[in-house]
């Protein structure tokens, strides 16, 4: 896993992830902190706090790869404030800080489902290393 400048994370105070994408938000939060104080850009961002959340569900599904895209890519028919942040949290990684897309975003499919805490396990573990 690549090594990241800036991580967002968005999900809901008041919505539980859907089991099909699970996360452990508290855990989620502990890691980001941790992030941060490795010097890593780590925000969390409560949807429920957004007056518009489309910018970011835009930049989630058009900024990775092809080989990247995230779960937000296979879901059709939903509205996207219905889900993006709030039944499936999302985590939203930037190779450089001042980066207008993210190169990866969690959840994403590869065969296996990586969840936002899969990936930031190894994110973390990738800093502990150096």
């Amino acid at each position: 896993m690549l090594k990241f400048e800036k991580l967002e994370f968005y999900y809901s105070s008041k919505i539980q992830p859907d089991p099909r994408y699970p996360c452990n938000i508290q855990k989620t939060l502990t890691d980001l902190e941790k992030l941060a104080e490795k010097g890593v850009d780590a925000r969390a961002i409560d949807v429920e706090e957004l007056r518009d959340v489309f910018r970011a569900y835009h930049k989630a599904v058009s900024g990775p790869d092809p080989e990247k895209k995230s779960v937000f890519n296979e879901i059709k028919g939903a509205s996207y404030s219905e889900f993006f942040g709030r039944t499936i949290p999302a985590l939203l990684c930037y190779s450089k800080a001042n980066d207008r897309a993210p190169s990866q975003v969690f959840p994403r499919k590869e065969g296996e489902l990586i969840t936002v805490n899969d990936a930031l396990e190894a994110i973390l573990k990738r800093a502990e290393e150096g």
